[in-house]
C-alpha cells in the first residue's frame, strides 16, 4: 500500500480486516462473522405491552418475536464491516459514504432518541445474588473460570417463557423483569457469550419498579447506534481465529434491514407485497414491517457462502443503484396507508442531525451525520467535513 491518507489513523488501518482482499498474494479466509443471533424467540405477552409501549421498545421487540424475526445474512454484514472506517463512523464506497443514522433508527425500530442515556451506576459485586433474589431462582454456574460474566439468555428463556393469565402481580413482575433482561441482551449483544451484561440490570429494574412514564425515559435509539458503531469498529480489527470465525456484536436485525433499504447487494426481492399491511391488533409497526410481513425470495443457506461475491458487488456498486432516501412519503403511505405512524418514528426527528456523542454504558461514539447528508435529502459537501473525534483512550 502507498502512504496512508491524512484522514486515516495508522493503528486502525494497519490491522483493518479489509487487507484480506487488498493483499492478493495472501491466503484468504473467506469465512463470514459469527453472530449472536436469537436462537429462541419469546412471544410478547399481553402483560408486557404496556411497559414496551411506555419505553418505546415494542417495535424492536416485534423483530425478536417468532412472527417478525429477521433471518440473518452473515456474509452481507461481514462485507459491510470490511468497508467501515472507525475514524468517520461511515461505510466507505467508491462513490462516497453511507452510515446508519438516528433517522434510520427511528424509521426501522422506532426506538426513542429523546431521554436519558442508557448508562448505569457501578455494578454491584453481588449482582448475581441480587438477580437470584429478584427472580426467585439461582443462576446456573458459569462454565468459564472466574465469576459469571452476565445473565444467560437461555436460562431466562427456559425458566420464564410461560406466564399464566391468572398469575399474581408478583409473578408477573418477575416474568416482566426476565423478559426485559432477555430483550436488552438481544438489543445489545456482547462478546462474553449469550448473556445480558450486568450493566443493564439497573435499567431493567427501573423499568419494572418505577411508574410508567408519560414519555419514554431512556434513549434506547442512541444507545443502540452507539453500540452498533462500537461493534463495527471492533470488528474491523478481527480476522479469523484458528478454529472458528470471529464474532460480530451488533444489533444485526437493525443493521441488516438498514442495508436492505439503502443497498441492492444481498437485498431480497419482495415477490408478494402486502397492501395494506396487517400489523395485528395492538401491534406497533415500523418501516421494518414491509420486510418482515411480505414474502421474500432470498435463500439464507446460499447467502452464507456469498461473502466474496458480496465484496465484489460492493466494489463495483454505482451511486445510481443506491436508494439515498428510502423514507419517502410514498413508502410511508405504502406501509401505513391511512393509519397513524408508530409513536417514536417521527416524534424525535429534531435529534436526527444532532452533533452530540452517542453513549451506551462504557461506549462513547462520535456521530457524524454531516458526512452523509444525502441520506437526509440534503446537499452533501465534497469533500465532506472533517469528522469529529474523541481521544483514542476514550474511544476504546
Amino acid at each position: 500500500m502507498g502512504e496512508v491518507p491524512v484522514l486515516l489513523q495508522g493503528p486502525h488501518d494497519a490491522g483493518h480486516r479489509c487487507h484480506l482482499f487488498l493483499k492478493p498474494n495472501t491466503k484468504h479466509d473467506y469465512r463470514p462473522f459469527r453472530l449472536r443471533t436469537i436462537k429462541k424467540t419469546w412471544p410478547i405477552h399481553n402483560h408486557f405491552l404496556a411497559h414496551l409501549d411506555a419505553y418505546g421498545l415494542q417495535g424492536f421487540a416485534r423483530l425478536t418475536s417468532c412472527d417478525d424475526q429477521v433471518r440473518s445474512d452473515p456474509s452481507l454484514l461481514t462485507s459491510l464491516v470490511d468497508r467501515w472506517r472507525p475514524e468517520t463512523h461511515t461505510f466507505h464506497f467508491r462513490f462516497g459514504e453511507l452510515a446508519p443514522t438516528l433517522k434510520d433508527v427511528s424509521m426501522i425500530t422506532a426506538l426513542p432518541i429523546r431521554g436519558e442515556p442508557v448508562v448505569s451506576p457501578r455494578v454491584s459485586p453481588s449482582w448475581a445474588l441480587d438477580i437470584a433474589a429478584r427472580l426467585g431462582m439461582e443462576m446456573p454456574e458459569s462454565q468459564r473460570s472466574g465469576n459469571p460474566r452476565g445473565i444467560p439468555l437461555v436460562w431466562l428463556h427456559d425458566n420464564f417463557l410461560n406466564l399464566s393469565s391468572f398469575a399474581n402481580e408478583e409473578t408477573r413482575k418477575r416474568h416482566l423483569f426476565a423478559y426485559l433482561l432477555w430483550l436488552l441482551g438481544n438489543l445489545f449483544p456482547n462478546s462474553h457469550g449469550d448473556v445480558v451484561v450486568p450493566g443493564l440490570i439497573y435499567i431493567a429494574e427501573n423499568m419494572v419498579d418505577e411508574p410508567l412514564p408519560e414519555q419514554p425515559k431512556y434513549s434506547f435509539g442512541s444507545a443502540m447506534l452507539s453500540h452498533t458503531y462500537r461493534g463495527l469498529c471492533d470488528a474491523t480489527q478481527k480476522t479469523s481465529f484458528a478454529q472458528k470465525a470471529p464474532l460480530l456484536c451488533v444489533a444485526y436485525e437493525f443493521l441488516q434491514l438498514w442495508s436492505w433499504e439503502y443497498l441492492p447487494v444481498g437485498r431480497p426481492r419482495i415477490v408478494q407485497p402486502i397492501y395494506p399491511y396487517d400489523f395485528g391488533e395492538g401491534a406497533s409497526a415500523t418501516m421494518a414491517t414491509r420486510w418482515t410481513k411480505a414474502r421474500k425470495r432470498w435463500s439464507p443457506d446460499i447467502a452464507k457462502n456469498c461473502y466474496p461475491m458480496y465484496h465484489q458487488q460492493f466494489e463495483i456498486l454505482d451511486e445510481a443503484e443506491v436508494t439515498w432516501n428510502p423514507w419517502t412519503q410514498d413508502q410511508l403511505k405504502m406501509v401505513f396507508d391511512a393509519r397513524h405512524f408508530t409513536p417514536g418514528m417521527l416524534t424525535d426527528s429534531a435529534f436526527w442531525l444532532t452533533r452530540c456523542n452517542l453513549l451506551f454504558l462504557w461506549c462513547v461514539e462520535p456521530y457524524n451525520p454531516e458526512r452523509v447528508m444525502r441520506q437526509f435529502g440534503l446537499y452533501q459537501e465534497i469533500p465532506p467535513p472533517f469528522p469529529r473525534r474523541i481521544d483514542e483512550e476514550t474511544h476504546k
